[in-house]
């Protein structure tokens, strides 16, 4: 995989950071409120600017006073941001003025950072020729400064023409970037709060990417991640949990269901995460399914806590019985039970990621599929349509996944949805897809 630069935004809790990035990607990417510390993650997304990529880390706020167990793995996220990058962009509030957290994660991040370029920004500032806001802050001992608007974008072009300057030209334009984006095979990691995603994420990647905390709703953003193993690459979503409507309180956490609602609509693999430790299925996890089913996404059904669940002999075979019955149309999906704690199986998780993947690429010879369409009518003819016989000409699968076959007939509404069960029916013979849903479509 072509290895890109990494530039990490940082800076105390609400002086704009994600403003920032959403205004570099140029469209919401990170969640934005008033509120402090909504970004608590890392958050990653892949821009261009002047021909150059790269990526940019947005990172958890900075309190240097504050030494609450989520405050700690926040600095935790910002140190193997700023490990991994090669530019700092800090950014202060204009409006507030320079205030001593400011310089204390100065201070920190010249300790952490030395030898990379690091770029001062003064974010909210409406009118960045006013030369009045940015005085106090050339105590900070850095120069240049970067006036700069994140909401309204003043001054955020003349920053990036810095910050890219001594960057690799790509050769690759916008659209071919944008091409590539889409071909991407993106797997989401998606449950209600507190089932173990995050735990579960880290554990697949083998690093504390995402926070993990005992209190429900920690992961308010889907963390994007490449991930590199055995030469492959993963492109993991780790999403917020997902709240019954009726506790979706404030703004933030009702963006961040529509955040995960989003990711599981533009998935290809949905990862479902339930608690084998609460040993039954909830309202939350029926209504995450039923938008896993509405995505067309292919999908894994993952047990996990499966250390602390109480469990005879019997409980997984009741498990797999409970789930298949409240789950009906998630039958193709195969399932697994782990524990992100203590790494049980988390290994045999990626092979069944692999062998799903695999099975989505697979395509079913035309000349099979002829054969399969000849059987099936032979055996049973399609019913008429409106007095009308119906003339099966062709059955073909399209591009994939998601895995789509498309009938050709000459009443394409006049097939009826049991006939084409039945014909999937005849296709599942050949080949199951294991992990997805086989779908059909009629036309002329």
């Amino acid at each position: 995989m072509e290895s890109i630069p990494t530039i990490a935004i940082v800076g105390r809790p609400n002086v704009g950071k994600s403003s920032l990035m959403n205004r570099i990607v140029g469209y919401r990417h990170a969640i934005v409120d008033p509120t402090p510390g909504v970004t608590r993650d890392r958050n990653y997304a892949e821009s261009i600017w002047n021909g150059r990529r790269f990526n940019l880390v947005d990172t958890g706020g900075l309190d240097p006073d504050d030494s609450q167990p989520l405050m700690t793995s926040i600095k935790q996220q910002v140190d193997y941001a700023l490990k991994e990058s090669q530019a700092i962009i800090f950014v202060c509030d204009g409006r507030a003025g320079l205030v001593p957290d400011d310089k204390q994660i100065l201070n920190f991040l010249r300790k952490h950072c030395s030898g990379h370029p690091m770029y001062v920004v003064i974010n909210k500032l409406d009118n960045p020729n006013d030369e009045s806001q940015m005085a106090e802050f050339y105590e900070l001992g850095i120069d240049p400064l970067y006036p700069i608007s994140a909401v309204h974008g003043h001054g955020v072009a003349d920053l990036l023409d810095v910050v890219v300057e001594k960057m690799p030209v790509n050769r690759l334009d916008e659209e071919e970037l944008e091409r590539q984006e889409r071909a991407l095979e993106r797997i989401a990691i998606v449950g209600k709060p507190n089932v173990g995603k995050s735990m579960l994420f880290n554990k697949l990647i083998g690093e504390n990417r995402s926070i993990v905390d005992n209190a429900a709703g920690t992961t308010r953003d889907t963390i994007l991640y490449k991930h590199v193993r055995g030469g492959k690459t993963y492109n993991f979503i780790d999403t917020a949990g997902l709240r019954r409507p009726d506790r979706e309180k404030d703004d933030v956490e009702q963006y961040s269901v529509y955040r995960t609602l989003g990711a599981i609509k533009n998935t290809d693999l949905a990862i479902l995460v339930m608690d084998a430790s609460k040993g039954g299925i909830t309202y939350q996890d029926k209504r995450i399914a039923g938008r896993i089913i509405d995505s067309g996404a292919g999908c894994i059904i993952v047990w996990n806590k499966w250390d602390i669940a109480k469990h005879d002999e019997h409980f997984w075979t009741q498990l797999i019985k409970e789930t298949r019955e409240e789950f009906p149309l998630l039958a193709f999906a195969p399932m697994i039970a782990t524990s992100a704690k203590t790494g049980l199986r988390v290994n045999k998780l990626f092979e069944m990621i692999d062998h799903v993947q695999e099975t989505g690429r697979r395509r079913i010879a035309p000349e099979v599929l002829k054969t399969i369409l000849y059987d099936a009518v032979t055996i049973q003819p399609p019913p008429t349509f409106k007095a009308r016989e119906l003339k099966l000409k062709s059955l073909i699968q399209l591009e994939g996944p998601p895995i789509v076959f498309k009938l050709k007939c000459n009443e394409p509404k006049g097939v009826h949805f049991s006939y084409q069960r039945y014909l999937l029916n005849h296709i599942r013979q050949e080949e199951t897809f294991e992990g997805w849903p086989v779908k059909m479509i009629t036309g002329h």
